[in-house]
């Protein structure tokens, strides 16, 4: 049975065993850190902590093939210690009287998060969650195995988020990862308020951060970009506060920046900017010490992976260090841009449609240039953000949601502000137009999303109407044998009962010495139906392999939860197909 299909429980219930989950990581980091790293016993860092250290327990596990057994210890200690350490939420909520009221901005403030409360635990909607984000989990479950990236390019470059949203998958709950992200900005605001004194300032913060339309998306997805953002944020934080950076403080740092990278390799840049800021600030105190703890934290992330992937390529390069894909595959993701009708940085502030206004970061990144003032802490932040930039303009995706790390990074800055020079007035009111904007359109998705959170049939209509081709793969399911083995073309991978092989490499245009290891694959699962969109450009592309029709689909309506983006008509086709002839059939 498929979860995101059937699933087990009704969204509010998923939604307790989801808090269960986070309660548990918190413990758990909180005794990590008052074992080692004892001034950073907080509520933020307790959980930043615990989720980078168990990820990357169980990526190693799986990696060597004893997945179920690393998931079945950490699933059920992880829910049994958050059941006994739920009075930290009651503790939680008792203590930050931030949940009392006191304006009309502090009211507006939590009614926005309330908002993006439920749009984190409504279903399942985006194209990439109902690909590898939820698909990879669900596959590591059914196989113990991390997918082959000749199986599922996607699916074998997914990264510790996957890996740590597998243990509240496995107890039949599909929120964790998008309420986690959105629990850890929560955290990040409360570690803010802790150090801020300035009443208006923080509000200023508040209303800053949580003002970018880009928000909306990185709240609805399993997508882990939030939560490294508000890793990278947190590490800069310590960075610039510290005086001095001792042993112990290079290597918690350390974790933070090496392990937002683990959850997404853009962080790598991002990443390596701050962390050659914290290695030269702490250089001088202890070089010996330093190089060494930077050589074994290196191995310590980065060489699980490494290894993995020599072991997994036929062709290996440079970049698939990091990554398990081809070179075509990861040329294709550093062209890809979302708002490309417009040029850069343009794109980052102004939609190409009404329709994608969520996708754009706002005015309020270019707004804090301005109110920066000769201040050390400052000129800091802005010049590793100009750097940090720089190489995602050059090696990366120019997007909004991977550009709101730098609205974190901002926030910091301004934080080291002497409260005197800021002009609170006139640059609120700025903001505060757009952050009404985005409250306006959060408060439409919440409120839409709401009846899928406590009724299944509620949810099977909602991701009808908003989840990428979930009609389509649930009419595949319907229609094939149990025992049909595919080749997927619909993406939305997670949603299937048959076993599958995404047709990734074919999309990508590889080429046709990196075919090998796919046909391999293609011919050891003895596959049997290709599902594809009626007219793809695939079918010409193996019109060698594929065989009779073997059904045409209804016609659906392309389905998002954004309803301005509705209405474009599509159908599904299956062919039988011919595995046995795979090399020669692709031209």
């Amino acid at each position: 049975m498929n979860i995101l299909i059937e699933p087990l429980y009704i969204g509010f219930v998923q939604t307790i065993i989801s808090f269960i989950f986070i309660s548990g990581f918190v413990f758990c980091g909180k005794i990590i850190n008052t074992k080692i790293f004892k001034e950073y016993d907080n509520l933020l860092l307790n959980l930043l902590i615990s989720i980078i250290f168990f990820s990357q327990i169980i990526k190693f596990f799986s990696y060597v093939g004893l997945f179920k057994q690393i998931n079945l210890i950490f699933s059920f200690s992880i829910f049994f210690t958050g059941i006994y350490n739920l009075k930290f939420l009651y503790n939680f909520i008792n203590k930050n009287k931030f949940y009392i009221p006191r304006n009309i901005f502090e009211i507006l403030i939590l009614l926005i998060l309330f908002a993006f409360f439920i749009i984190s635990i409504a279903p399942p909607t985006m194209a990439d969650a109902l690909d590898y984000h939820y698909g990879v989990p669900l596959y590591l479950l059914n196989f113990n195995e991390v997918p082959s990236p000749y199986i599922w390019v996607h699916g074998a470059s997914a990264g510790n988020g996957e890996f740590v949203n597998s243990l509240a998958i496995f107890f039949g709950t599909d929120n964790f990862g998008t309420l986690l992200q959105l629990f850890s900005l929560i955290c990040f605001l409360l570690f803010l308020k802790e150090r801020v004194q300035n009443k208006k300032k923080l509000l200023f913060l508040y209303i800053f951060i949580l003002s970018s339309p880009t928000l909306l998306q990185l709240i609805s997805g399993p997508k882990f970009l939030l939560f490294p953002q508000v890793l990278t944020a947190t590490a800069l934080f310590i960075i610039l506060e510290k005086k001095k950076i001792e042993s112990v403080d290079f290597v918690f740092i350390g974790i933070l920046l090496m392990g937002a990278s683990q959850f997404k390799l853009s962080f790598l840049l991002s990443g390596s900017v701050i962390g050659t800021f914290l290695f030269l600030k702490s250089f001088m105190s202890n070089k010996i010490k330093i190089v060494i703890l930077s050589l074994i934290l290196s191995v310590i992330f980065f060489g699980p992976t490494f290894i993995w992937n020599y072991t997994q390529l036929d062709n290996f390069s440079f970049q698939n260090i990091f990554l398990s894909m081809p070179m075509e595959a990861i040329k294709s993701l550093q062209n890809y841009t979302e708002n490309f009708n417009y040029i850069y940085p343009f794109n980052l502030i102004l939609p190409n449609s009404i329709s994608s206004i969520s996708s754009i970061l706002g005015f309020q990144f270019f707004i804090l240039f301005f109110i920066f003032r000769n201040k050390k802490e400052t000129k800091t932040v802005i010049i590793i953000t100009l750097l940090t930039i720089a190489l995602h303009y050059f090696l990366s995706m120019n997007e909004a949601r991977i550009y709101y790390e730098f609205i974190l990074w901002l926030a910091v800055g301004v934080y080291f502000i002497d409260d005197k020079k800021i002009n609170y007035i006139f640059f609120s009111r700025i903001i505060l137009i757009q952050f009404l904007a985005v409250f306006c359109m959060a408060l439409y998705f919440a409120t839409f999303s709401f009846p899928s959170i406590f009724s299944n049939e509620y949810r099977d209509k909602f991701m009808v109407k908003t989840s990428f081709r979930y009609a389509a793969v649930k009419w595949v399911n319907k229609v094939l044998p149990d025992d049909a083995k595919i080749i997927s073309g619909l993406r939305s991978n997670a949603l299937y009962k048959n076993e599958f092989v995404s047709s990734d490499w074919l999309s990508f245009g590889i080429s046709k010495n990196d075919l090998t290891g796919f046909s391999n694959k293609i011919k050891e699962k003895k596959i049997n139906y290709i599902v594809l969109v009626e007219n793809s450009q695939l079918i010409t592309v193996m019109k060698n392999c594929i065989g009779n029709k073997y059904l045409q689909s209804p016609g659906f309506i392309t389905s998002t939860r954004n309803p301005l983006n509705r209405g474009l008509n599509y159908s599904v086709s299956i062919f039988e197909f011919n595995y046995k002839n795979i090399m020669s059939c692709v031209k």
